[in-house]
């Protein structure tokens, strides 16, 4: 699987040198300097933490890809983690590198599995693609440069350990930004202080094949709306924020990807990104650029570590100019979590441009609620 990933690697990226990196499954003990600014040698989708290397016990950063099925309960995520045991609350496996997939089947039921490395390898370059394979976990991806058209990536899953293979193969239909704007030098990628955010997938088609070994179940769809960010912090996701609304959607023509957070000390900061068929309507993180509020059952506002998953988001999009394009968004299948703390979701989603065409679509999205009950008393 190797060279066929180094192989797949070369022909996304053509003959361009990029840079190579190994490291192993075992913390730093040093500190730990992140890159929140991007340079003109920066590569979008590229390791974030130090050298790179390893993560420290209180840093974390991760590449993060989803896809559910437009038209049934399918869906999945699958995150390759290098974070230390303090730095987010991903299963600690022992080390700084492993991989975790979740997801569900057609009929609702939830998988979920997680594989340790005992190493990575990563190749990636400021104009090229990027190969990771963490080593020995059965999990490698291969992408292509975001700085170009028809992005493509694909993960490929060779994993004994875990009983499982297949492949999931993104076609992006959107182009690649940080929290503030486009994929240029210059950018701020903090999403909020001491979290960075890169987006290389806002929205693709996806096509997903796996096969669970254990019992020959498979879980197979090609009409998948899938999604790709990375995300990486130089000190303890929960120092970080307290609440957390993020999410992706197609409704009809647009590509939507929201982040609303807050932090300790309840500042609030935003990122909203809105594409349709392919040009980009806006990518900010000015104030309310994003803004996405709870509403219906537990739809408290703030929420506190108990309130539990909303019954759905209402989010806003201001595209300037006075255009605002509104989506309400409708809670279905809860994949992870849901009672205290955080949920990621499956939902509905309609709405569009005030005075518009009215649209529907899917969406996947999370709740990070960490606020605990007296500070909101």
């Amino acid at each position: 699987m190797m060279k066929l990933a180094i192989a797949a690697f070369s022909l996304f990226c053509g003959p361009v040198a990029a840079v190579t990196r190994t490291f192993s499954n075992i913390l730093t003990n040093e500190s730990i300097i992140a890159e929140f600014t991007s340079t003109n040698i920066s590569s979008l989708d590229g390791p974030e933490l130090g050298y790179p290397g390893p993560a420290n016990e209180t840093s974390y950063d991760w590449w993060y890809f989803d896809s559910v099925s437009e038209s049934t309960n399918a869906s999945l995520a699958v995150v390759f983690y290098n974070s230390g045991p303090d730095g987010f609350i991903n299963d600690y496996l022992g080390g700084p590198l492993s991989v975790s997939i979740i997801g569900t089947f057609t009929n609702g039921t939830v998988f979920d599995l997680s594989a340790p490395a005992s190493g990575a390898k990563v190749q990636y370059g400021f104009d090229e693609g990027i190969f990771l394979d963490y080593v020995d976990s059965g999990f490698s991806f291969t992408g292509s440069s975001v700085k170009r058209e028809n992005v493509e990536y694909v993960i490929h899953i060779d994993s004994p350990i875990i009983g499982l293979h297949g492949s999931i193969h993104f076609h992006s239909r959107a182009p690649a930004h940080y929290p503030c704007g486009p994929n240029v030098a210059g950018s701020n990628l903090q999403m909020l202080p001491h979290v960075g955010w890169s987006n290389a997938v806002p929205d693709a088609h996806t096509t997903v094949s796996l096969l669970f070994t254990a019992d020959n179940t498979t879980l197979a769809f090609d009409d998948g709306v899938g999604y790709h960010d990375k995300n990486w912090g130089d000190q303890p996701f929960l120092s970080s924020t307290e609440l957390w609304y993020w999410g992706h959607a197609r409704l009809g023509p647009y590509s939507l990807v929201w982040f609303d957070a807050f932090d300790l000390q309840g500042v609030e900061y935003f990122s909203g990104y809105v594409a349709v068929n392919g040009t980009v309507l806006e990518s900010s993180c000015t104030a309310g650029a994003s803004v996405a509020r709870p509403w219906g059952v537990n739809g408290v506002f703030p929420p506190n570590i108990t309130t539990g998953v909303p019954q759905g988001l209402e989010i806003e999009f201001h595209l300037g100019s006075g255009q605002v394009l509104r989506a309400n968004v409708t809670t279905g299948s809860i994949v992870v979590g849901g009672q205290t703390g955080y949920a990621r979701l499956l939902g509905t989603v309609e709405g569009g441009v005030d005075e518009g065409t009215v649209y529907e679509g899917r969406a996947l999205f999370e709740q990070f609620d960490l606020i605990e009950i007296d500070s909101v008393l």
